[in-house]
């Protein structure tokens, strides 16, 4: 959670898992965004709360922006195919392939007790964190992809040039709600039990 590639909260390592389950969605017979999701988890030791999340602390998880204790990772792959009918060349297919690559905590060792139910809590939030991360990506990327096919160029390069531009600012444009989500959720993972068991603070960011 929060960073521009999504990542939970910054002062902490990450970890692992969310589902490891294909996604596709559909923006047209001639747009397509297509996701899969890869899996990993981060470690962390400790048994109490204030031991895991002073190991999270001290140990954190590298995501692409900074510490976190969760992140969604995406990477694109752009298919573009167009055809050229008279001084104008428009696109037949455009198809956008993300891959996302999750990483939520597991706990290394047996917790017990209130420490169990606050840790179960903890990850069920990052959980649903980073699904709504991937969420918003594979909306961004159908916009992109909307965008996209009613784009048209005097020449097919140009086309192309013209698409691969649209979705370096849809990224962007992306980014920025992925940012707005982050802050909007760190006061929420302040008030979450493992942390006030914990004591101290936590600083945000993914």
């Amino acid at each position: 959670m929060p960073k521009a590639r999504a990542g939970l909260v910054r002062w902490a390592g990450q970890a692992a898992v969310i589902t490891g389950a294909a996604l596709g969605v559909s923006a047209s017979a001639t747009a397509d965004v297509r996701t899969s999701t890869q899996t990993q988890s981060y470690s962390v030791g400790g048994t109490s709360a204030r031991t895991l999340v002073g190991y999270m602390r001290s140990n954190p998880f590298r995501g692409a922006n900074g510490d976190a204790v969760a992140s969604t990772r995406p990477s694109y792959a752009l298919h573009i195919a167009s055809k050229q009918h008279g001084g104008t060349c428009r696109p037949s297919e455009v198809t956008l392939n993300i891959n996302f690559v999750v990483t939520v905590p597991r706990a290394r060792s047996a917790l017990e007790g209130s420490t169990q139910t606050a840790w179960n809590g903890f990850l069920a939030f990052a959980r649903r964190h980073e699904d709504t991360h991937r969420r918003i990506y594979v909306e961004c990327g159908n916009a992109f992809v909307a965008k996209a096919e009613r784009l048209s160029s005097s020449t097919c390069a140009g086309l192309d040039a013209a698409i691969r531009r649209l979705l370096e600012s849809e990224k962007r444009l992306c980014d920025g709600r992925q940012r707005a989500f982050d802050r909007a959720e760190y006061g929420r993972v302040k008030g979450l039990a493992l942390f006030k068991m914990a004591g101290g603070s936590s600083r945000a960011s993914r």
